[in-house]
């Protein structure tokens, strides 16, 4: 009778992901059905570590090569709390550099970071505020890593939505390059206006060889769906340059143990589903 239960309650997931499969083929082709797609899990990991805050304000980090390789981090986005920067540091022993034009001082102190009152923009002028900005290319700069070889820096960046008309900008390629790790928490995916853009982000950091390898939504915002697709209109994302391509990306959120909700009030959302189809984006 269990094993029964089980063969029945298999086949109903599978008739139900066949319908989502279904509901999701009639999404026109576009910047939306693109962008919900590129947000596959793609990459693997073997070794992940919870850096920074205990809910909100921590990050999966991939452990598998970082030790030897990077030589530097960056926080963008330390507001009230940036846990992220002390434990980093821990964790390699390399300078951190921390960046945020909303506040007049870090919200962590470590032996080696080292605070900038300032806010990231595009090279184009976009996404500045009325304060001191750089673009990420003079944000390098200011800290001596203008020549950092490629794949020896890590970055965690949380900036409130700021985050995409930087990555949009084509001539953040060389910075990006500079990258072994990027950790972002991207904001608004709801926004349909302006997944253009988006896709646009996202293409620009996959042409760098970088490949998602752990989602996880914030819980202090709600789910976006359409036609089949559901995601996190908030979502913590962890992008690799240097670790095993999976044979096939996963069209289901996959949860890990070191996850935990944002919200410590209120369950996590439901695991994102993101129906098959070509995802590479280069």
């Amino acid at each position: 009778c269990a094993l029964h239960a089980l063969q029945l309650r298999a086949a109903s997931s599978t008739e139900f992901s066949q319908k989502l499969e279904h509901v999701a083929s009639q999404l026109p082709q576009g910047p939306t059905r693109k962008l919900l797609q590129a947000f596959k899990v793609c990459s693997s990991c073997n070794s992940y570590k919870r850096l920074g805050e205990a809910h909100d304000g921590g990050y999966l980090t991939c452990l598998d090569d970082l030790t030897g390789h990077v030589k530097a981090a960056y926080s963008m986005g330390v507001e009230k709390h940036d846990k992220w920067s002390d434990d980093v540091y821990n964790l390699l022993k390399v300078p951190v550099y921390q960046f945020d034009c909303t506040v007049s001082s870090p919200a962590q102190k470590c032996a080696n970071c080292h605070f900038f009152p300032a806010c990231l923009k595009s090279k184009d002028g976009a996404g500045v505020i009325n304060k001191t900005n750089y673009d990420l290319g003079e944000a390098l700069a200011e800290t001596g890593q203008s020549n950092a070889s490629e794949g020896s820096l890590i970055m965690k960046m949380d900036i409130e939505g700021a985050e995409w008309p930087i990555l949009a900008d084509s001539s953040v390629s060389k910075e990006l390059r500079r990258f072994r790790q990027l950790i972002f928490e991207f904001h608004w995916l709801e926004k349909e206006e302006k997944h253009g853009q988006y896709l646009k982000a996202l293409t620009n950091i996959f042409a760098q060889g970088f490949r998602i390898s752990h989602i996880h939504g914030n819980n202090f915002q709600g789910m976006y769906e359409k036609s089949g697709f559901s995601i996190p209109k908030v979502i913590e994302v962890t992008l690799l340059s240097h670790s095993p391509v999976l044979p096939a990306c996963q069209t289901r959120q996959a949860f890990e143990s070191l996850d935990a909700p944002n919200n410590p009030k209120d369950l996590e959302l439901p695991a994102a589903h993101l129906p098959s189809s070509p995802q590479r984006l280069t």
